[in-house]
């Protein structure tokens, strides 16, 4: 019984301390709340001393007494709180950046690309700058898997995305869109240069060596590509750009086809326009 209660007390001062903890750690404030906290302390605690030493006359034993409270509680208040407060900081980092990071080719995600893909778009439409951008689809995947396994496929995927790296410009962002699929965002960058820019990411990708078990492993992608349109959304524009890839592997795969849909005068359809590069 008696070790029941000893038990019971030690989890409500654990209980207690947590919620101290917590409510220390306020989410806006930080450790304000806190150090407001101990100062105040602090505060009352040395008025009591100097108040209660200036009856008998011994100022230095309040003020000795103040200092040495004062490192008390920085030693076991503030540090362990700072410390702990820097590690959930730290947990919340690598939370948020593992959900926009896709964990097989460490480069962003769906989630993750398709953020920057509509800051990309909010950027041309205020500014009217060109956005274009290339839909990369590894070809075959699924009888890679089929015939070399997973784990050869897996090696497949992360070629690619190790080509994006060499190939690339600095505001130029890549992503995992999907089980097989790349998208690569191309800021400032009419349709020709984009088109440009995709038949380099397939010559790199034809190029790049792969091998699982001493087997070398068969790499090439089919790209669409298509530019923005002022005014439109996110939905329209993937769809454009889809519709490119498929027409890329509707004619034999590792091709680059570049789609674009011009607004004529008082039509809103408008006409498309398409261009295929085959492979070398």
């Amino acid at each position: 019984m008696e070790k029941d209660v000893k038990s019971e007390q030690g989890i409500e001062a654990g209980t207690a301390r947590k919620g101290l903890a917590g409510w220390l750690k306020d989410a806006q404030g930080g450790l304000s709340a806190g150090r407001s906290f101990v100062l105040l302390l602090l505060l009352a605690l040395t008025g009591a001393f100097i108040a209660s030493a200036a009856d008998s006359g011994i100022w230095s034993t309040a003020v000795l007494m103040a200092i040495l409270t004062a490192v008390l509680a920085h030693a076991l208040i503030i540090t362990p709180l700072s410390r702990d407060y820097e590690t959930h900081l730290h947990a919340r980092s690598r939370a948020a950046l593992s959900s926009t990071v896709d964990t097989l080719t460490r480069i962003p995600n769906q989630r993750g690309i398709t953020s920057s893909l509509l800051d990309a778009m909010s950027y041309a439409n205020r500014y009217n700058h060109p956005l274009s951008v290339a839909l990369v689809d590894l070809d075959m995947l699924t009888s890679i898997n089929r015939e070399l396994g997973r784990k050869a496929g897996d090696k497949a995927l992360q070629a690619v995305a190790s080509v994006f790296t060499d190939t690339l410009r600095m505001p130029d962002r890549a992503g995992r869109y999907g089980e097989e699929e790349f998208l690569v965002i191309l800021p400032s960058t009419t349709l020709k240069n984009a088109t440009s820019i995709a038949e380099r990411i397939r010559d790199g990708v034809e190029e790049v060596d792969c091998e699982h078990r001493g087997q070398k492993i068969p790499v090439t992608v089919s790209i669409g590509v298509s530019n923005f349109l002022k005014g439109e959304d996110l939905e329209r524009f993937l769809v454009r750009v889809d519709k490119a890839l498929k027409a890329a592997k509707a004619s034999g795969r590792n091709r680059v086809v570049a789609e674009r849909r011009a607004a004529a005068k008082g039509n809103s359809r408008g006409t498309t326009e398409r261009r295929a590069a085959t492979a070398h």
